[in-house]
């Protein structure tokens, strides 16, 4: 939270008189029931700080006029031009990536045609590579955008050729008769001919009504894949559990739950804001700078009902300043939400009647037909906080509701439906709801997103022409660039928050797109309780570790099965052996770190933490030298050349003996030995048989450790598997029957999109190999 933020809150928050905590409603009238110039002040200092946050953000967009965007993206246009019209081999998706930044480049100025010209252009690269619903948007959103009405047969043709390959039919018929009332020279003329032709062989329905099928059978699976549990109200301290009502296989699918909201976490512009995809073609929002996108005109569309209440915070990134009262807020927007159960809200004719019906025993929380009953229903922290937090969260929350009256038509909108009650204090109560919950319940939607190989003004990896082959096709040797796997959404799954804490996870999650699929790591028997591991599992973290970090975040004693083993630790252990490096000892140890709570000392990962560690052997107490790590250190700044890297193998086979079996120090300079090497190629540096070999047994000694600390089904072993993939490619590595069978089943853990680019590289270069 920046200063400004703080010294807002700190002035407010004297003159919330909350003494002991009851619940939100009550809280939030501490703020809306303020004698009247109070309130007033209040509701003037938020706005006055939105309003400098806004200026701030204008003055620093505005460091470029119009005219310098315009010539900007002009220019970038130009040289995709240029690119694009290359005799010989064309690059077509270096063009459509300079095409991309032009439309960038020139959004927000007022009256110029350079964005439809961008989408023009981009359209004509993007068909060219075989992105033809892609294309199709762009000719939609360059007429939108004002493209020359002298130009725009040309448009109209290219959406109609688009149509073809899409075989849309009815949208083939339309732009056809677009056409008829222009007129065309010969050339285009001659085109149209030929799409009247085209359209006898197309059927002439298009797919609205196929995609609404489909999203209604997806809502029916979702459902249907709750069948096997059953939730039980235990009216203890556990409160709800949730429990295998059937046999459920090994591997076998628990239940799956659409997140009814999500907000991007870090760029938002690497997500669909409506579908929760990362790998796309970019729809950007204009009128606040791009700093929304989606991944085409129909998410752009779906998602315009939450986004008109959100846009104009985007345009000066109120919500980086919101942390998880976004999400609380998206949850209240998004379709989902409060205009999801706003007919059962319209007759309650005061601000407790409505409070109550959204709280335990209220019609609204009592039905089990309402997915956002299953948000209200959600266990909140609130009353455990401080009185402070309390307060701050309830000024977060106030702070929207201010934002949403003077820069949104929301509250005016509500009241269509009841004009009797206070919005405002209804809305403010409702964030700070979810806030409490969410501070817990939230999860990360993790997902492989490719690293980008160009740092331009928007990297969207699809336009990444180094290694696209076609479109989902990959060019031999490039899978590696999906060893990258990010948190890139907070998301609410108030289904999946029903299941109770266990350091032993019991389902593996996977995401694809905004769905989210429980696969067992077990089997289970009528009567097991399914759990959810909130924190790192009991074999990657220390038990003292877990607990600490359980009881500061969620306010329990944490009781599962391996906490309450008599061995402390022997799980987590098994992948930190070390053999003392005193000549005298030998012997083989743990280390103890006092100062932190893992054992990761060679990362520096925890706040005020140093890689300057120092270990002792616990069992003759020297101080080990850890002479290896030292080397490695040094010589990773010169594995360019062959002597370094010749050395660096001597190194890490001589890490058998020191750290012992499968050891979590060993695969971390695997995988870092890995990563590093792939990048040489980018430097001109061709790896030589040697490199092959050493990279292939550090590959298969960093999936073993992989598989047995985490499972196959992970994300961690897909990001590391592709090493292998990539060398098998180019005729490094032959996998046996086994291994692909394996690898294969391991893609049963990753998105659908990203699923479908490893199936095709799998099917392109690895199969027959």
């Amino acid at each position: 939270m920046d200063s400004s933020l703080c010294s807002l809150f700190s002035t407010q928050s004297v003159f919330i008189r909350l003494e002991k905590y009851e619940n939100e409603f009550e809280t939030m009238r501490h703020l809306f029931e303020l004698p009247e110039k109070l309130q007033q002040f209040c509701e003037d200092t938020s706005l006055e700080w939105i309003k400098l946050l806004q200026k701030n953000e204008d003055t620093e967009f505005a460091m470029k006029d119009d005219a310098e965007r315009i010539q900007e993206s002009n220019e970038l246009r130009k040289q995709g031009n240029q690119i694009f019209t290359a005799k010989g081999d064309r690059n077509i998706l270096a063009a459509c990536r300079l095409y991309n930044d032009a439309i960038f480049a020139a959004l927000d100025c007022k009256g110029c045609e350079e964005v439809a010209l961008g989408f023009a252009n981009r359209a004509m690269a993007l068909q060219a590579f075989g992105y033809y619903r892609q294309a199709y948007d762009d000719c939609v959103c360059a007429l939108q955008m004002g493209y020359p009405l002298a130009m725009r047969h040309k448009i109209i043709t290219r959406q109609a050729y688009c149509a073809v390959k899409l075989k849309d039919g009815e949208a083939l018929k339309s732009h056809l008769s677009e056409l008829e009332g222009l007129t065309l020279n010969e050339s285009f003329q001659k085109q149209f001919e030929e799409l009247k032709e085209s359209l006898k062989q197309l059927s002439g329905h298009g797919e609205d009504e196929c995609s609404t099928l489909n999203k209604k059978q997806d809502e029916n699976n979702l459902m249907q894949t709750r069948e096997s549990q059953e939730i039980i109200d235990t009216g203890t301290e556990l409160g709800r559990v949730m429990k295998a009502k059937c046999f459920i296989s090994k591997n076998e699918v628990i239940f799956r739950e659409r997140a009814p909201a999500f907000t991007p976490v870090g760029d938002a512009r690497r997500i669909c804001h409506q579908c929760a995809i990362t790998g796309f073609i970019p729809y950007p929002c204009f009128n606040c700078r791009g700093r929304v996108v989606y991944c085409s005109l129909k998410c752009q569309e779906e998602h315009e009902e939450i986004h008109r209440y959100e846009c104009a915070g985007y345009r000066f990134q109120l919500f980086a300043h919101a942390g998880i009262a976004h999400l609380a807020l998206r949850t209240i927007l998004d379709r989902g939400g409060i205009f999801s159960i706003i007919d059962e809200l319209k007759t309650k004719t005061t601000d407790a009647e409505i409070w109550q019906s959204l709280t335990k025993g209220g019609d609204v929380w009592e039905n089990s037909a309402s997915v956002y009953a299953e948000s209200l229903r959600m266990v909140s922290n609130l009353e455990i906080m401080t009185i402070m937090d309390i307060k701050w969260f309830a000024l977060v929350s106030y702070l929207l509701v201010v934002y949403l009256k003077h820069y949104t038509k929301f509250f005016d909108k509500l009241k269509e439906y009841n004009s009797k009650c206070n919005w405002e204090l209804i809305v403010g109560t409702l964030i700070l709801r979810h806030v409490g919950q969410l501070i817990s319940n939230a999860h990360m939607l993790t997902t492989i997103i490719a690293k980008p190989l160009y740092f331009t003004m928007t990297d969207f990896y699809l336009l990444n022409d180094r290694i696209w082959l076609k479109p989902g096709h990959l060019k031999r040797g490039y899978l590696h660039t999906f060893s990258n796997y990010e948190d890139v959404a907070a998301v609410n799954l108030p289904y999946l928050s029903i299941c109770n804490h266990s350091c032993v996870q019991s389902f593996q999650p996977r995401f694809s797109g905004r769905c989210i699929s429980t696969y067992a790591l077990r089997d289970f028997k009528p009567g097991d309780e399914i759990t959810n591991c909130y924190d790192l599992d009991y074999r990657k973290a220390k038990r003292a570790a877990r607990r600490q970090r359980l009881k500061s975040t969620y306010n329990f004693d944490c009781k599962c099965e391996n906490c309450l083993q008599p061995i402390e630790d022997a799980d987590f252990n098994q992948y930190h052996r070390y053999r003392c490096d005193n000549k005298d000892c030998g012997e083989i140890f743990i280390p103890i770190i006092p100062q932190r709570r893992s054992l990761n000392w060679w990362q520096n990962t925890e706040e005020g933490s140093s890689t300057d560690i120092t270990l002792y052997c616990t069992k003759c107490g020297c101080e080990q030298r850890l002479d290896w790590f030292h080397q490695i250190k040094r010589l990773l700044d010169k594995v360019r050349q062959s002597d370094t890297r010749r050395r660096l193998y001597q190194i890490f086979k001589s890490l058998e003996n020191i750290l012992l079996d499968l050891n979590d120090v060993r695969s971390y300079v695997a995988l870092k030995f890995c990563s590093e090497w792939f990048k040489l190629p980018y430097h001109g540096i061709q790896l030589n048989d040697q490199d092959y070999t050493e990279l292939i047994d550090m590959t298969k000694y960093l999936l073993e450790c992989t598989k047995n600390q985490s499972s196959i089904n992970s994300i961690e072993y897909v990001a590391e598997m592709i090493y292998l993939w990539d060398m098998a490619a180019m005729g490094k590595y032959k996998c046996t029957t086994s291994e692909k069978e394996e690898m294969l089943f391991a893609l049963s853990i990753i998105s659908d999109h990203t699923k479908e680019i490893f199936l095709n590289y799998y099917n392109d270069y690895v199969k027959d190999i």
